[in-house]
């Protein structure tokens, strides 16, 4: 079940007038001599046009997972057990996206786990059959079997129709994509924090970043703000040239295993929030963070901020890290509507759907799945939960996401709504 922020937009004063305006096409047949007289044909068009962008967390592998997957028989890797509870809910999304933490360098190279991740190709199927339309590729880990693996990371997921944001193959393409969805030009755009600086040269996860791979990654340098930030105002101009209506970064950013957003953080996207952009997507600190909404400075406008979505899907887990919330992750939905008269947009509501990672062992096997925990609680046979420590585990990673998420007081901005709603709504 899905869990409604309510967004205050611009309210129409003319609602109940809706239907009275002049927005409708006759259609006359030229082909009779007394158009007049025919009966004429009204087709109303629409006034305006609804779209749902939605957004999850880290998507990343570790080694039990990597031997959870593995078929001994078929010698293959299969991922798409991971998603059977939680695919539904991708479908209700115009736009399904998704934060990459690995990469897929090949099986040549040894398929590992940390801290240099590299994901047999068949993760990249399974997200597509899952309903991600896109993913963001710029993260701490993008670079983790180098410049070769981080390309054929690309041609990977690329292949398998998903588009890409955030590293890019070589100069000669972007780095960003603007999507046509249902009629309304949608930007994407990602970064990623930089680790400290090493002998004066940019570095990410403590590597020093060749010269030729740094115009390839999207990243910025804590070390370096103001300079990064004058650039991806820069990259938020070249996307609305490019027709980009709707702006989305995603964020690789913030303090690991903190459960709120850190000075940088706020810093940083009230700094997007003024530059155009209306949806922020935070991932990396690997358990869940506030939604806020701010207004840019400049203009009023608003602009959603999920300071972390959490994990979506690790091995991240209380028995490894002694933390119970790395367990925990949500998908956010962002409704937006689009007056096709005046061309405005404006964001009209935020929904989430809690999920927990579902880790157990089936004839000495591990399993894991992402389960919905509103419905989860509820039904728990029907998602596989059947012992009293797993049912509780589910509880209580629903409990504290509800705590995290609506830990912000409601505004004459920002409505909690205490009513609970179906997918189905």
């Amino acid at each position: 079940m899905t869990r409604k922020i309510f967004l205050i937009g611009i309210i129409c004063i003319n609602l109940v007038l809706i239907g009275c305006t002049s927005n409708l096409e006759v259609v006359i047949n030229p082909e009779d001599e007394n158009p007049i007289e025919d009966e004429v044909i009204e087709e109303i068009l629409p006034e305006f046009v609804e779209i749902q962008i939605s957004g999850v967390g880290d998507i990343m592998v570790h080694g039990p997972q990597l031997r959870a997957q593995y078929d001994s028989a078929s010698k293959t890797y299969n991922f798409d057990n991971n998603f059977k509870y939680i695919s539904p809910y991708f479908q209700e999304a115009d736009l399904m996206l998704g934060n990459l933490e690995t990469t897929f360098g090949g099986e040549v190279r040894g398929f590992s786990s940390y801290p240099m991740f590299n994901t047999p190709d068949q993760l990249a199927e399974s997200l597509k059959k899952a309903g991600f339309h896109a993913v963001s590729t710029a993260n701490n880990h993008s670079f983790d079997t180098g410049k070769e693996g981080m390309i054929r990371t690309l041609d990977v997921l690329r292949d398998e129709g998903l588009k890409t944001f955030g590293t890019r193959k070589d100069i000669t393409e972007d780095s960003f994509v603007v999507m046509d969805v249902k009629g309304i030009k949608v930007g994407l755009s990602s970064y990623t924090y930089e680790t400290p600086m090493q002998a004066g040269q940019r570095a990410i996860n403590a590597m020093i970043i060749p010269k030729d791979v740094q115009p390839l990654i999207d990243t910025f340098s804590y070390e370096l703000l103001e300079e990064d930030l004058a650039s991806i105002q820069e990259r938020v101009k070249q996307m609305k040239e490019q027709g980009a209506e709707l702006i989305v970064f995603y964020m690789h950013w913030g303090n690991e295993y903190h459960r709120q957003p850190n000075q940088y953080q706020r810093a940083i996207a009230q700094e997007l929030s003024n530059y155009g952009v209306d949806i922020i997507f935070g991932s990396h600190p690997h358990v869940l963070q506030p939604i806020e909404v701010i207004e840019s400075e400049l203009d009023g406008s608003q602009t959603a901020v999920i300071y972390s979505m959490g994990n979506f899907l690790s091995n991240q887990r209380y028995e490894i890290l002694d933390n119970r919330y790395t367990e925990d992750g949500i998908i956010v939905n962002v409704r937006a509507e689009k007056n096709l008269l005046t061309n405005e947009i404006v964001l009209k509501e935020i929904t989430y759907v809690p999920t927990w990672v579902h880790r157990y062992f089936v004839e000495g096997k591990t399993v894991y799945e992402i389960v919905p925990t509103y419905d989860a609680v509820k039904e728990p046979e029907q998602y596989g939960i059947n012992s009293s420590q797993s049912l509780w585990r589910v509880e209580n990673s629903h409990q504290n996401t509800l705590t995290i998420i609506e830990s912000l007081e409601p505004t004459d901005e920002l409505r909690l709504s205490p009513t609970l709603f179906s997918k189905e709504d």
